[in-house]
């Protein structure tokens, strides 16, 4: 009897506290969003879309797909550090001609602060397949080992790609591509006022409190 009050008063208190969270998510948005995930253009529109916008987000096409390099760039999410427990973590990538629609894998290195990401994103690339001049919208789900870089302020993001690209005529032999924007979207947990005492308190106190009223 004992032992059952004491599990379902330890169930009862996980989900009190989870209860007494509130929860909030920071949102940093570096460039801005000309196109809808999809949309085709020529090069002269989406360059002209971006102008006056922060590099590598100012309309700015790097690489080529004939002659190379293959498309690299990095960029950086600057804020303040949170305080509060960071809970999850995405990022929200607008990718213009990257044509992840060739052949084999076109993400050649990704990485967030140093922790590489290149498998999850490539996954992302071929689960969508973006075409010749095509620009797509795709959201990586950020895992566990980032949740630090995301509170410390500062996320450094690197983005390599490969080739082959897709041109008029079929594959190209490099993968030149655009940025339109780039997303963070960080979520956070901040304990009530309330909770935080009780959590001081902790559950051992609780469950002696119950034990004594068997008695």
């Amino acid at each position: 009897m004992k032992k059952s009050l004491s599990s379902k008063i330890i169930v009862f208190f996980a989900l009190w506290v989870g209860s007494q969270f509130a929860f909030a998510n920071t949102i940093v948005t570096v460039g801005e969003q000309d196109f809808a995930d999809g949309s085709t253009m020529n090069t002269g529109p989406f360059l002209a879309a971006g102008t006056g916008e922060s590099a590598p987000f100012d309309g700015v096409f790097v690489g080529s797909d004939v002659s190379g390099p293959n498309f690299s760039a990095s960029w950086t999410f600057s804020y303040g550090a949170i305080a509060d427990t960071v809970t999850g973590g995405s990022l929200i990538l607008g990718i213009y001609d990257h044509e992840s629609a060739a052949t084999g894998n076109q993400v050649a290195s990704f990485s967030v602060n140093g922790i590489d990401l290149t498998s999850a994103l490539n996954t992302l690339f071929e689960s969508h397949g973006g075409g010749s001049r095509e620009d797509n919208v795709y959201t990586l789900t950020l895992p566990a080992t980032t949740f630090s870089a995301l509170g410390s302020g500062t996320v450094n993001i690197s983005l390599s790609l490969a080739g082959p690209g897709l041109g008029l005529f079929g594959e190209t032999p490099s993968n030149g591509a655009g940025l339109d924007f780039s997303t963070l979207d960080i979520a956070t947990a901040v304990p009530e006022p309330l909770t935080s005492t009780l959590l001081l308190m902790g559950l051992p106190a609780i469950l002696v409190a119950a034990r004594r009223k068997m008695v």
